[in-house]
């Protein structure tokens, strides 16, 4: 009988051709310096790589630049130019403004090709500089000349001073504007090819890097993989075999105590029909439990496995929740049972007798785990899709740590309150399996001393849209 509610099946002991030898301390050495080694040469790769396509990246941009602001000093040149013959074809205050904002915005492009650009670049900054200054003296100089009215004077300072200086300002600024953009072109095209050399090469070195890597983990997890299954299936059989020995030594040796006592007493003494009776009920209640208890372990087990189905019926859930708490109220007169019942609910579509189990789980925790008594509280509530089962107690509530733990197999608080209540630990397991398998579920809310609050969620089916129901 101690086998069957486990239901573990035995573990054979691993044969010497499933078991994989484990690894030499020179094997194990070899592979843990070549998996370093294999690291580190992927890293190797890629900061190399990085610093490659960074350092190109940074030359790209800078020759970028470099074009930008020669290009920004050929537009400026031609917008001053715009501006003066606007000047001189519309002597007025605005034009004057105009063409001052336009020599000093190519000033500002010059100045800014020499603070960017390199000492080549800065030497033709001032190169063109003094060209510049050259032709705003003869711009000013042909200003005035139309001005006095000498049309001669100022047509000889345009051939002769103020276009030869703008020619050259302009030939200087395109000419290197062209080399610039070579250099950029130059450094984008480089800055393609080592991308596309790093897109190329880099899933090659990778793959076969990761290779190598996988091979000599490979080799590393081989030499512990059977001792670690090993570990693991003999700390879970000795977990499980611990823990149904407790319960079975615990709750299986009271009722068989008080068999063996009543019946010895029927047999050696001479009794009055009265106390046999009385003896005779004594050892069915224990007998009871007993068989209680076996039904809860086989029932649960069935459910784990899958080999357990429940009936598609009409159900009345407040029918079921009521005639439970009748029950109860014959036994717990210091817990009064309080119920709120969704009047709106109809009938589902479930299992009768899984949920009766449900409920009586439920309110049996409720009113062994308040051993000073009060009231219990069973409510229904009907939501769009849902219905909920609540069942609240006051008695001494339930950690934060173990909210979860308690819908385990055979698990039980260990505490000095709970130590002399009577529990199997099958209880709620039974409740989350059932809930599970009508496709809802089920959790609790509880701090320790405050009571606690177990929800039950049912997705509604209505028992007027039947139907098939399988678990």
């Amino acid at each position: 009988m101690a086998d069957r509610p486990t239901d573990q099946e035995p573990v054979t002991e691993p044969q010497a051709d499933q078991v994989p030898r484990e690894a030499s301390p020179l094997v194990t050495r070899a592979a843990s310096l070549g998996l370093a080694g294999v690291v580190v040469c992927l890293a190797a790769f890629s900061i190399l790589g990085a610093y490659r396509m960074q350092t190109q990246i940074a030359r790209a941009e800078q020759e970028q630049s470099r074009r930008a602001s020669y290009e920004s000093a050929i537009v400026a040149i031609r917008a001053e130019d715009s501006s003066v013959v606007e000047y001189l074809l519309d002597p007025s205050p605005e034009r004057r403004a105009a063409l001052g904002e336009a020599t000093n915005a190519l000033i500002d492009a010059i100045n800014a090709i020499e603070v960017h650009g390199s000492e080549a670049d800065s030497e033709l900054a001032k190169g063109v500089m003094s060209v510049h200054d050259k032709y705003v003296a003869a711009s000013t100089r042909l200003v005035d000349a139309i001005v006095i009215g000498d049309p001669a004077e100022a047509r000889r300072i345009e051939l002769v001073e103020a276009k030869p200086a703008f020619d050259a300002m302009r030939s200087q600024i395109d000419a290197a504007a062209n080399v610039r953009a070579t250099e950029a072109f130059s450094a984008f095209t480089e800055l393609q090819s080592t991308a596309r050399w790093i897109l190329i090469e880099s899933p090659v070195v990778f793959a076969i890097g990761f290779g190598l890597l996988f091979g000599l983990w490979r080799i590393l997890e081989q030499s512990h993989r059977a001792a670690r299954e090993t570990y693991r299936q003999i700390e879970q059989l000795s977990k499980l075999r611990s823990e149904f020995v407790s319960i079975v030594s615990h709750e299986f040796r009271t009722p068989l105590t008080g068999i063996q006592g009543f019946s010895e007493m029927m047999r050696d003494e001479n009794l009055t029909i009265p106390e046999m009776r009385e003896y005779a009920g004594d050892i069915n209640k224990d007998a009871r439990r007993l068989a209680r208890l076996i039904t809860d372990m086989l029932d649960l087990d069935r459910m784990e496995s899958g080999r357990m189905t429940l009936n598609s019926e009409p159900v009345d859930l407040n029918r079921i929740v009521a005639e439970t708490a009748a029950q109860f109220r014959l036994n717990a007169a210091d817990h009064p049972i309080e119920l709120d019942l969704d009047e709106g609910l109809r009938e589902l579509v479930g299992d009768s007798d899984r949920l009766t189990q449900v409920v009586t789980n439920l309110l049996s925790n409720a009113i062994k785990y308040s051993p000073t008594g009060g009231a219990v509280e069973l409510r229904t509530e009907r939501a769009e899709k849902t219905v909920t089962l609540t069942v609240t107690d006051h008695g001494m509530g339930i950690a934060a740590e173990h909210l979860e733990k308690i819908f385990d197999r055979y698990s039980r608080l260990e505490t000095t309150e709970t130590r002399a209540i009577q529990g199997t630990g099958l209880g709620l397991p039974i409740v989350r399996q059932i809930v599970q398998m009508c496709e809802g579920r089920v959790w609790a809310t509880s701090e320790s001393g405050r009571g606690s609050v177990f929800h039950v969620q049912l997705p509604l089916l209505e028992a007027t849209a039947q139907g098939t129901s399988a678990a």
